[in-house]
């Protein structure tokens, strides 16, 4: 089920699952910076090493930090309740095709999808991630693909140190 505050609209879904993804996700970032210092750098505290943890936690910062957005910036919801019989019953007889959701009782936009797990219509809707445990759609789908590109970077990193 999905919980909006604040007047910035701070989305969360309260999705089991997805939290606990949400947790693991920052767990293995803290691991793989605590493994990193604790056998890498501080053994041989060199500039280069000490450099290249630099840029490791920079990167680590990116991941949580567009992880975070993309786990709590609304996904471009489609608003309920937006349609009634008058209106489809009117837009039918004007010869307009119109797409609805009968779960949301609302006009879906081209792309837009019904997810189950949201219980909401979502506009360019990709999939439900439940590691950001959110729709990765419209408004938020910057932050998902800034996530998973910091990841792999990360890797890098670590590979020039350990090579």
């Amino acid at each position: 089920m999905a919980f909006v505050s604040g007047q910035d609209g701070i989305w969360f879904v309260w999705d089991p699952c997805g939290v606990i993804c949400a947790v693991v996700t920052y767990s293995l970032i803290l691991f793989a910076d605590f493994v990193l210092l604790v056998t890498v750098v501080l053994p041989e505290p060199y500039a280069a090493m000490v450099f290249i943890y630099l840029i490791f936690n920079t990167l680590a910062f990116l991941a949580a930090a567009s992880h975070l957005r993309a786990m709590v910036t609304e996904p471009g919801v489609v608003p309920r309740d937006t349609i009634t019989d008058d209106v489809v019953k009117v837009r039918q007889a004007q010869g307009d095709t119109i797409r609805h959701c009968k779960k949301c009782r609302s006009i879906k936009p081209q792309r837009a999808h019904h997810c189950s797990i949201c219980r909401r219509c979502v506009r360019k809707m990709d999939h439900h991630c439940p590691w950001v445990n959110n729709c990765v759609g419209e408004n938020n789908q910057k932050y998902f693909v800034l996530f998973t590109v910091s990841q792999p970077m990360r890797t890098v990193s670590i590979n020039k140190i350990l090579i």
